[in-house]
């Protein structure tokens, strides 16, 4: 009887672990996970809409500049359409760093290794990218600094001038270079199956 009440003694004290364990990173972190990732993609999805607004915008100034119409660029329309692009730019950063804040959210989490190893590499992604936006900036304002040039008539071969600057060789490099990051956390969400 003795060794029934020990073996019913120890298989208690063994399932009250398992449950405790169970509680530590559980289902309840797996759903924060699941809402923090979803809310991490989210403002990626911004930033990608936010992006593709960019560069209509860079189209619009290029088109603009190429046809010899200087009026898009110059003036009061320049100064709108460089807020226009800073707003966009800002926009991008604070999604970039609200995605951020969100992904490592999730690393602090107990348990819940797929998602924090997508997270990790969406983090990485974004370093990437808001590295990548720095070199924009320094871009929009050089092609700033040229249209304004060529509105007060000095002779700028703007194509070279974009072509061979260092801040386009680095936004490309570092693009690719996230997009590469995004795809294998894509892959990680694929194959964990991971639920948003």
């Amino acid at each position: 009887m003795r060794k029934a009440v020990v073996i019913v003694l120890i298989a208690a004290l063994t399932l009250s672990m398992l449950a405790l364990l169970a509680g530590c990173g559980g289902d309840a972190n797996k759903d924060e996970a699941k809402k923090l990732m979803t809310s991490g993609d989210g403002y990626m999805d911004s930033v990608k809409e936010q992006t593709t607004a960019l560069e209509e915008e860079q189209a619009n100034l290029a088109s603009s500049a190429l046809s010899g119409d200087m009026s898009a660029v110059t003036g009061d329309a320049g100064v709108a359409l460089q807020a226009a692009v800073a707003k966009i730019l800002d926009g991008i950063e604070s999604d970039l760093n609200a995605a951020k804040g969100e992904y490592e959210q999730i690393l602090k989490l107990d348990g819940v290794q797929d998602y924090k190893d997508y997270a990790a590499k969406m983090i990485e992604a974004i370093d990437v990218y808001l590295k990548q936006l720095g070199y924009t900036s320094a871009l929009v304002a050089k092609l700033g600094e040229a249209l304004n040039a060529m509105a007060q008539g000095q002779d700028i071969d703007i194509i070279t001038l974009m072509m061979e600057s260092e801040e386009l060789q680095q936004v490309d490099e570092l693009g690719k270079q996230g997009d590469a990051l995004v795809k294998e956390a894509d892959q990680i969400k694929l194959d964990k199956k991971l639920e948003s």
